[in-house]
């Protein structure tokens, strides 16, 4: 399961399985992407000119300098870290801080979102801006897999690496799930597809897998307030199961972890695994 963490005043606050808190680590000020590993007992964060590993203890265990602020991850099984910086995407050692890889990336990216594999390898959204998203593949070493397409953002890979999901950048008009590695298609559905007004609403940039069997598709709209439902999908035949009917505080609050639960926060700010 994904290890749940958040920013606080104080830091970067841990949870563990429960979601119980575990720990807070003290972070620089700049430092706005980090990620916790499965044990807990510590953190790699970027600031705006480095990567950091932070100890047990809240310490800096080393440093590695960039030439513009970064985004990070960890690789599924700890060993690695990937940061994503403009144009370029590295791989260090997560003990060490040691390079192991550096390669361009074929994007004038705003930021760039991690979703790691299970067999060592990488995919990588790149925001655009206005101009789209720009989604990759990759291992430690070796060539990197542009997908090519430059108008779909990547919202999640299924727990058993066998599809990923993708939504419409520019109208947020449809999802799709789609075979992975390949990306070749295998399903996808219009906002009409979900009983909703394609006047009036879209699909969000946000869901994910509930477990291998079954996608959240969040559909948004604005009547005369806001307002936004989390669709179901059998992600075997492309079914649109019904809504999930559960409240969150927005439309990207539910996190779905991919064992069947997931997490929402409540108004007092509460995490909640449900």
């Amino acid at each position: 399961m994904r290890v749940i963490s958040r920013r606080t005043d104080a830091g970067i606050e841990v949870f563990d399985a429960e979601l119980e808190p575990v720990r807070v680590f003290p972070v620089p000020a700049d430092c706005w992407s980090w990620q916790v590993p499965s044990t807990r007992d510590g953190l790699v964060c970027a600031s705006d000119e480095a990567v950091l590993r932070i100890g047990p203890d809240g310490s800096e265990r080393w440093r590695f300098g960039l030439d513009s602020p970064g985004d990070v991850a960890l690789s599924a099984d700890d060993s690695l870290v990937w940061v994503y910086a403009p144009d370029e995407w590295i791989v260090l050692d997560a003990a060490t801080g040691d390079l192991r890889s550096r390669r361009p990336v074929p994007a004038a990216g705003q930021g760039g979102t991690h979703f790691p594999l299970p067999d060592g390898r990488m995919l990588l959204d790149v925001g655009e801006g206005q101009d789209g998203s720009q989604i990759f593949l990759a291992g430690p070493e070796g060539d990197l897999h542009d997908y090519g397409w430059g108008d779909r953002v990547l919202i999640d890979v299924s727990p058993d690496q066998r599809q990923f999901m993708t939504v419409d950048h520019e109208a947020q008009r449809d999802v799709v799930l789609h075979d992975f590695p390949s990306g070749e298609r295998r399903f996808r559905l219009s906002v009409a597809d979900f009983g909703e007004d394609p006047e009036v609403g879209v699909i969000e940039w946000t869901g994910g897998y509930l477990d291998a069997g079954t996608a959240i598709v969040v559909v948004y709209g604005e009547d005369d307030e806001p307002w936004w439902r989390h669709y179901r999908v059998d992600t075997r035949t492309g079914e649109v199961l019904g809504d999930l009917g559960i409240v969150t505080i927005d439309e990207d609050d539910l996190q779905p972890l991919g064992d069947g639960t997931y997490v929402i926060t409540d108004t007092d700010g509460t995490l909640r695994r449900m």
